[in-house]
């Protein structure tokens, strides 16, 4: 017997509700996230109405800054710059300091002493940021601290939410001002496609090694420029660490002008450059002197190293290079190897003067 309609229309609500409800009760059941610090808290909400706010004084354009609906109320560059005035207020008082610009007394800055577009933006976003600085640098023990606001104490808390709810006001004010010009505000615009990227071209046996020629150039290039100039003559054996013997090694400047006449030793029979006479030795010669001029000489070196990869092709990569039993693919990747070598060396000697090289260093160094 086939079942009526309403059972199968029962069965399905059953199964869908049962869905539903296995669905939630998973959600329900996840460990939610920890909460974070309550100055974390603040610190979100201050943010995004304030880059509401930057973003709306950067868009609007300039010549509808004076536009108002009515009269009697303040156009859009005094509504923006009312709540950056208003922030102000409450940083200064939340912070116990004048921090900011001087824009008079109270909370209503003249458009006279902000005449620009550019002059507006630049207010907003030292209003939020500094706000922002604050509440960071206060954490959760300013969020308690209390503050005179009128007749009574209020916590710093009460300010921040204070300024976060007028900032809110008047941004809703300011969304009213777009929609009368037939424009629709920053954040109620669709995200932007991305453009499409121009596809790559397929990389060739050049552009590899390029690539690993500027990889070690870099390295190699910022550890010379991080020794101090008074420190290029150094050499561990300066530092008489017991059982250990650096007789005889190279200073920290030779180290670098070693890569360089390397770097031209190596790659010269690939472009067909002549060799100076004077980078014999294996240090280069001896008129460079000078941090700069050493620099200019590995960089020049390097130079070099590019114009021997872009000849590079995969008919004559495995061909002799000019004068030379070394294959020109040997060569080319074999100065790398060795400019890794040194750049290995060079990193202990800026760490024996007490100095982080600059490729192991944190972001914010």
């Amino acid at each position: 017997m086939k079942p009526s309609p309403l059972v199968l229309v029962a069965l399905t609500l059953f199964a869908l509700t049962a869905t539903g409800l296995y669905s939630q009760s998973q959600t329900q059941n996840q460990t939610p996230l920890p909460a974070r610090s309550r100055a974390d808290e603040i610190l979100q909400m201050w943010n995004e109405i304030g880059n509401n706010l930057i973003a709306m004084a950067q868009d609007f354009p300039e010549d509808k800054y004076d536009f108002k609906l009515q009269k009697d109320e303040r156009t859009f560059a005094e509504n923006l710059l009312h709540a950056a005035a208003f922030e102000f207020v409450v940083t200064r008082k939340a912070s116990g300091t004048s921090v900011g610009p001087d824009f008079g007394e109270g909370d209503n800055p003249s458009r006279q002493a902000f005449k620009t577009k550019a002059d507006v933006v630049q207010f907003v976003q030292q209003a939020v940021a500094a706000g922002a600085n604050v509440i960071q640098q206060q954490g959760d023990a300013g969020l308690d601290k209390t503050t005179g606001w009128g007749k009574r104490l209020v916590h710093n808390s009460y300010l921040w939410m204070y300024a976060i709810e007028h900032s809110g006001e008047h941004y809703g004010q300011l969304v009213v001002y777009y929609r009368a010009n037939n424009l629709v505000p920053p954040a109620s615009r669709p995200p932007q496609a991305q453009q499409p990227q121009p596809p790559q071209p397929p990389p060739t046996i050049a552009s590899t090694v390029d690539h690993e020629i500027s990889a070690v150039e870099k390295l190699v290039l910022e550890t010379a420029e991080a020794m101090p100039e008074d420190k290029f003559d150094f050499s561990p054996r300066s530092l008489n660490i017991p059982s250990a013997d650096y007789k005889g090694v190279r200073t920290f400047a030779q180290q670098v002008k070693h890569v360089a006449a390397s770097n031209y030793a190596i790659w010269s029979p690939l472009t067909g450059d002549k060799f100076p006479d004077d980078f014999m030795g294996g240090n280069g010669p001896e008129s460079v002197k000078t941090k700069a001029d050493i620099l200019n000489f590995l960089k020049d070196s390097f130079a070099l190293g590019h114009k021997a990869a872009a000849a590079l092709t995969t008919e004559n990569m495995l061909q002799p290079a000019e004068h030379s039993k070394s294959i020109r693919l040997h060569l080319a990747t074999f100065a790398v190897a060795h400019a890794f070598d040194h750049y290995g060396q060079m990193v202990e000697y800026l760490r024996m003067n007490g100095i982080t090289p600059p490729a192991s260093r944190a972001k914010s160094d």
